[in-house]
């Protein structure tokens, strides 16, 4: 490493020398080369680690992309900036526990096919500052036979409504979703909309089976609203969309 001398300070590489600035150490050139390259990625044995690492990241990273796709009307427009990264984090864990492929090759369905790796995804929170189940304090039970999803003890009373809400809403969607082939369906009910007045202490959804290949998942799905003139607006705030997982 050598530091640049004269009026001129040079950026870049010319020839076999890259020039460049260091906040610390000023104007500096070294030798060029070095570091990682695609052939050394490719060939080294040296490299068999990274190459199987970079393997499985990419995987990880389609499940993830195509997942959070399929619950997007669920999500909705919410912005969570954390979410990805929580998302890759679960899947790499569940990949990680693939005993049948060989490190490298390890699969996010494979691991699902563990009951661990069903417990890591049941229990993941999509919306962690808005927990469905928290904010509705009711008792939910949803039927896989039926498809239905029954509340009870439920007190409108016991909401906290984000100021301005007038009304919430409460969406069941059945998810199809192939971890192999990354293709999927998603069916949702009707939404049903209650207001701070709303007296009922009960309320059943329904939905359609999609029928198709693919690990089946409900989640229940929170939104908060305000009615303007029979329009209802959807709120962005963190706590004003939720989504559960029901189960699978």
């Amino acid at each position: 490493m050598a530091r640049q001398t004269g009026i001129i300070r040079l950026k870049g590489t010319i020839g076999d020398v890259n020039f460049y600035s260091t906040s610390t150490g000023g104007d500096l050139a070294r030798s060029a080369g070095g570091g990682f390259n695609s052939m050394d990625n490719k060939n080294k044995p040296t490299m068999v680690r990274v190459r199987e690492n970079a393997n499985e990241f990419g995987h990880c990273s389609k499940v993830k992309r195509v997942f959070k796709l399929s619950l997007a009307p669920f999500l909705c427009i919410r912005k969570d900036g954390s979410l990805h990264g929580r998302m890759m984090t679960l899947f790499t864990k569940i990949k990680s526990l693939d005993c049948n492929n060989t490190r490298g090759n390890r699969k996010v369905d494979m691991g699902l096919e563990t009951s661990f790796g069903i417990h890591l995804l049941r229990s993941f929170m999509f919306t962690p500052a808005c927990n469905v189940m928290d904010v509705l304090g009711a008792s939910i039970d949803y039927d896989f036979l039926s498809r239905r999803c029954s509340m009870t003890n439920f007190d409108v009373r016991n909401i906290s409504f984000p100021a301005g809400a007038t009304h919430l809403a409460l969406t069941l969607g059945l998810l199809h979703f192939d971890f192999d082939t990354l293709t999927y369906k998603l069916r949702s009910s009707t939404p049903v909309y209650i207001d701070k007045m709303h007296s009922a202490t009960s309320l059943e959804l329904s939905v359609e089976d999609p029928e198709v290949v693919g690990m089946q998942i409900a989640v229940l799905g929170l939104k908060f609203y305000q009615e303007v003139d029979s329009t209802y607006y959807l709120f962005k705030s963190a706590n004003a969309v939720g989504v559960e997982v029901l189960g699978f």
